[in-house]
């Protein structure tokens, strides 16, 4: 809890203009917008500004992580995830846990009314991922109101194409393939610091709506990011991924057009940042 408020304290120390970042990667054709999002949001953050509303008006195309909306999509979030967050081979949660682990998950899987009986055949993975968005949304937070879900709203109204980075199997693999070990961490982590949860979200949505990369980079993009589970996991949700990304996204550039690129608000700031990336590949990225 210490390294959790000295993390809030530091990034409370930088100041961002007043609105979300956005970056834009260009050629004489081609717009590339690339918009941080937070996945679940309560219902009253104002984050709309007048520069994102104009590119997102431009855009031609809005690219996403994955698909998470057509019928095709969903069904295959369901099968992957399903696929890979379940025991297969006779282990359960409870048999990876030591006994300081299961007393914390336990008590943390209880105090959201989930027993862990009755997640006993979930991998650690799929168990923490699940215990966090279950903490979240009795405090408030809605994916509804989130950033990707708006944005597909208005996009389906406007009549703009879709594409994305990648799919439902890639997404579930970069927590899959995690050695046992980073798994139980990030669910020890997430268990322990279960109940300050919310404020971390709180403090990661102020610096996100402020514009602060910096800020943000501290709350959420590094390995000591309070929630985030040790460098496995920070490698395979962030740095790889990104790395994955980057290439998909110069593609872009081969089409004329406008796309804008909403993705979680963590892939673009921190020195493993989809645009720290780009920059080191020569790229010429506009924005913070």
């Amino acid at each position: 809890l210490a390294e959790f408020d000295a993390v809030i304290a530091a990034a409370e120390a930088t100041q961002g203009p007043g609105k979300p970042a956005l970056w834009t990667l260009a050629d004489a054709d081609t717009t590339v917008y690339l918009f941080g999002t937070v996945h679940l949001l309560r219902p009253d953050v104002d984050w709309r500004s007048p520069a994102f509303e104009t590119a997102f008006a431009d855009a031609d195309t809005v690219v996403f992580e994955v698909d998470m909306k057509s019928p095709e999509g969903q069904k295959a979030l369901m099968t992957d995830f399903v696929a890979r967050g379940f025991y297969e081979d006779g282990m359960t949660l409870r048999g990876a846990l030591d006994e300081e682990a299961e007393s914390v998950v336990e008590a943390a899987l209880d105090s959201v009314g989930l027993p862990l009986d009755a997640v006993n055949a979930m991998e650690p993975w799929m168990t923490a991922a699940n215990l966090g968005v279950m903490k979240l949304q009795a405090d408030g937070y809605d994916p509804e109101s989130g950033v990707e879900n708006v944005l597909e709203a208005e996009a389906v109204a406007a009549g703009k194409r879709f594409d994305f980075l990648e799919v439902a199997g890639d997404q579930a693999d970069a927590f899959d393939l995690l050695p046992e070990a980073a798994q139980i961490e990030f669910l020890y982590e997430t268990a322990l610091l279960l109940d300050e949860s919310p404020r971390m979200l709180d403090q990661l949505v102020e610096e996100w709506a402020d514009g602060d990369v910096e800020g943000l980079a501290r709350v959420v993009a590094s390995p000591d990011s309070a929630g985030m589970g040790g460098d496995a996991v920070y490698q395979s949700l962030l740095v790889d991924r990104n790395r994955n990304w980057v290439p998909r996204i110069e593609a872009m550039l081969d089409a004329p057009g406008t796309v804008f690129v909403a993705v979680g608000a963590a892939h673009l700031a921190g020195p493993d940042s989809v645009i720290t990336m780009l920059r080191e590949r020569g790229h010429t990225v506009t924005g913070p």
